[in-house]
């Protein structure tokens, strides 16, 4: 008799379509940090667009358009990201989020220090069973 609490909750849990799968604010703020975002949470088709790119990358950033970014900036970079606002739909399977994030860095192979304010926007979605990044764009603020 003691085991039917503990097989009741687990198959209520089981039996909740999704339950792990939604989008929350909190997940989404814990998740734009002063880091690359995890490879895991980023969907095989996502669009990523910002100023210092020719034109945007779709799918998996590991492109050679991606890497020729990458190449510019050091070791010595600093990514702080201010979230503005999270908004996530009433089903929890899309979100989106605003807000900017001061960057800086020193390029290769001048060593010219480069530092800005960008303004970003993010959306999330539910792929593969976890709240995932489909889209992301920073463009700096200002005169370039």
């Amino acid at each position: 008799m003691r085991r039917f609490p503990l097989v009741l909750a687990v198959s209520v849990f089981l039996a909740v379509p999704g339950f792990a799968q939604k989008c929350s604010e909190q997940f989404i703020r814990s998740n734009i940090s002063s880091k690359a975002p995890d490879q895991k949470l980023v969907t095989s088709d996502s669009y990523f667009f910002s100023g210092a790119l020719d034109k945007p990358i779709i799918g998996v950033p590991s492109t050679p358009e991606s890497k020729k970014a990458d190449e510019k900036i050091s070791k010595n970079d600093k990514y702080e990201p201010t979230v503005e606002r999270v908004v996530v739909a009433p089903s929890g399977d899309m979100a989106y989020a605003y807000g900017t994030e001061h960057v800086s860095y020193d390029e290769v192979p001048d060593s010219k220090h480069v530092n800005f304010t960008a303004a970003f926007l993010m959306v999330w979605r539910v792929a593969d069973g976890t709240c995932k990044i489909a889209a992301s764009m920073y463009e700096p603020e200002g005169e370039k």
